[in-house]
C-alpha cells in the first residue's frame, strides 16, 4: 500500500503545533511554531501565516527525502467551522503545503477527535480560555462556552490569571483579605507600574494573564484560601459547560466520558474535585477519563479520514506508542 502522509495542526494564542503522521499510525516529525492571532485583521493574518509557517516546516524538516502531505487538518482557537477566517487559513496552509487536501476549522473539533477517537463523549477544554464541546451515539454534536475572554471563557487561563491579579492587587488596596498572592506576584513582576505596562503594553493581553496560572496554582499547594477559591470557581464553571453540553444531546441519563484537555487541568485536584462535584448535580453517570491523544494528532486522524483512512487498533496503538516517544 502506497504510503500517506498528512498532518495535523493545534493553533492556539500561546503556540501553535505541528505533527506529520502516515497511514501506519508512525510519528513523522513534530514542529512548534508562535501564538496565532485574528484572521479578521490583517497584523493577525501575518502573525498566523508565520506561526503556521513555522510549525509545518520543523514537522516536515524532520524527515528526509520528504513524502508529499496528501492531506492537512489544522484546529485554530477563535475560528468558527465554514467561516470566512477558516477558509482564510485553509488558503494560507494549501499555500505553505501544496495539499491537495486542507481543513481548517475550530480547535475544539481537533482535540475532541484527539481524546475520543470518536467514541461519543464530553470534552471539556481549558487552556487559555474554555469551552466543551460534546458527541452523542447518534452523532449529533454541541459546544457550550467559548465565547472569548471579553465576554466568557470561564474556569481557562486568562480568567484564572485575571482573578490572581485581582486579589493580589484588591488586598493591596485593602479592599480584599490577605493573600500569598500579593507577595508572590510582586516578586515576578514588580510594583503597579509594571503590572500595567505589562497588562497593557503590546505583549500583554490573554497570553500574559494565562501565564499567571501557575503562580496561582503554587499559592493553592501552599494553603491560601483565596488562590484555592480561584481554582474552584474554575472547576465548578467548568464542571457546568459540561452538564449544559450533555443536557443539549440528551445525555443526563446515560453513561459517558468526559475528557479533560488544557492545561488548567495540570494544576489537578483544586480544579477537577470541584469540577467533578459541579458535574454529580445534574450528570451523576458521567465518568472522567483521560484523553487518548493530543490536539493536534486529533487532527492528523481527521486527515487521514478525510482521505479514507481509519486507523485500525493495532495502528491507534502503535500511533500510541509513537507519541509517548515525543
Amino acid at each position: 500500500m502506497t504510503e500517506v502522509v498528512v498532518a495535523g495542526i493545534d493553533g492556539g494564542a500561546s503556540s501553535t503545533t505541528c505533527v506529520v503522521i502516515d497511514s501506519a499510525g508512525r510519528v513523522l516529525g513534530t514542529g512548534r511554531g508562535g501564538p496565532i492571532d485574528h484572521l479578521y485583521k490583517p497584523s493577525g493574518r501575518a502573525q498566523t501565516r508565520r506561526a503556521l509557517r513555522d510549525a509545518l516546516s520543523s514537522a516536515r524538516g524532520a524527515r528526509k527525502p520528504r513524502v508529499p502531505l496528501r492531506a492537512v487538518v489544522a484546529g485554530l482557537t477563535g475560528v468558527e467551522p465554514r467561516s470566512n477566517e477558516s477558509r482564510t487559513a485553509a488558503r494560507m496552509i494549501r499555500e505553505l503545503t501544496r495539499a491537495p487536501v486542507v481543513h481548517a476549522t475550530w480547535d475544539a473539533e481537533i482535540a475532541y477527535f484527539g481524546a475520543s477517537v470518536g467514541r461519543p463523549g464530553v470534552m471539556v477544554i481549558a487552556g487559555t480560555g474554555s469551552v466543551a464541546y460534546a458527541r452523542n451515539a447518534r452523532g449529533q454534536t454541541t459546544r457550550t462556552g467559548g465565547y472569548g475572554y471579553l465576554i466568557d471563557d470561564l474556569g481557562g487561563g486568562v480568567k484564572i490569571g485575571q482573578a490572581g491579579l485581582q486579589a493580589a492587587l484588591r488586598s493591596a488596596d485593602g479592599r480584599a483579605p490577605p493573600t500569598a498572592l500579593l507577595p508572590m506576584l510582586t516578586a515576578q513582576l514588580g510594583g503597579w507600574p509594571k503590572i500595567r505596562a505589562r497588562i497593557y503594553g503590546e505583549r500583554g493581553g490573554r497570553a500574559f494573564l494565562a501565564a499567571l496560572v501557575p503562580v496561582v496554582a503554587r499559592a493553592a499547594r501552599r494553603g491560601d484560601r483565596v488562590a484555592r477559591g480561584i481554582l474552584a470557581d474554575a472547576g465548578r464553571e467548568l464542571g457546568a459547560l459540561v452538564v449544559a453540553a450533555a443536557t443539549r444531546l440528551h445525555m443526563l441519563h446515560e453513561p459517558f466520558p468526559v475528557f479533560p484537555v488544557g492545561g488548567v487541568f495540570e494544576i489537578g485536584r483544586p480544579v477537577v474535585d470541584p469540577m467533578r462535584a459541579a458535574m454529580r448535580t445534574r450528570a451523576r453517570r458521567a465518568v472522567i477519563r483521560p484523553p487518548q491523544f493530543a490536539p493536534e494528532i486529533g487532527a492528523a486522524l481527521m486527515a487521514l479520514e478525510l482521505v479514507g483512512i481509519r486507523l485500525d487498533a493495532g495502528a491507534l496503538r502503535r500511533l500510541a506508542r509513537s507519541a509517548r516517544q515525543l
